[in-house]
């Protein structure tokens, strides 16, 4: 069974509430890595930008929190494509947010960052242990917050943990609020949540919130 089948599903409003609490338990394991390399600063690694100069990550994305899809050789299915496409338009209205693509494998492909193998990259490439292409979200000051987090296919938790990163909170800390201030019936329990849910998404949340979350690489 692959890795990317998606393990956890809130919209489940039948379920008893010691049901709900077990869902709950399971969906903070999968989020409890997020956090992991969160000392790890990539603004010094060297990169290959879109028009094949050599840039380090830092003069890249200077003061911007950065959604980073990492991939060796495997690429986005089409599916997977469509999902990341529409996230993007639901952060356009973000001016520090950045959606960036890098290829650390052989991929010569014009259309993304490639890592350069040199000892800028040499431990970013140690804990990478990329399989299929997986999201890392870049803190302002070139800090791993979110280690092989949320995927653009992680209904609504992707787009809440990307926006905590804008202040600065690692993704394990932010996935782990947003799970425990949803109730039984797939409801926000805070008035903090529907406000963030309303401006975000430019509507009020509705009674029955559709939220997924998907297992890490």
């Amino acid at each position: 069974m692959k890795k990317s089948i998606y393990l956890f599903i809130f919209a489940l409003c039948v379920l008893a509430s010691s049901c709900t609490m077990m869902v709950k338990g399971f969906a903070k394991l999968l989020v409890k890595n997020y956090n992991d390399y969160t000392s790890t600063h990539i603004s010094d690694i060297q990169l290959v930008d879109l028009k094949g100069k050599h840039q380090t990550f830092g003069n890249l994305y200077n003061g911007k929190t950065v959604y980073l899809y990492v991939w060796k050789d495997k690429k986005l299915s089409a599916e997977q494509e469509k999902e990341y496409l529409l996230l993007k338009k639901r952060f356009a209205k973000y001016p520090d947010v950045v959606f960036a693509n890098l290829c650390v494998g052989s991929d010569t492909s014009a259309n993304v960052n490639r890592l350069v193998d040199n000892d800028s990259s040499a431990e970013f490439r140690r804990i990478l242990k990329i399989n299929d292409p997986a999201p890392f979200i870049i803190g302002k000051d070139g800090a791993i917050l979110s280690y092989k987090g949320p995927k653009p296919e992680d209904k609504i938790i992707v787009d809440y943990v990307i926006c905590q990163a804008m202040k600065g909170e690692d993704g394990t800390k932010s996935a782990k609020r947003f799970i425990r201030g949803v109730n039984g019936n797939s409801q926000f329990k805070s008035v903090q949540l529907i406000e963030w849910y309303t401006y975000h998404f430019g509507k009020a949340p509705s009674n029955k919130l559709s939220m997924s979350l998907s297992s890490t690489n």
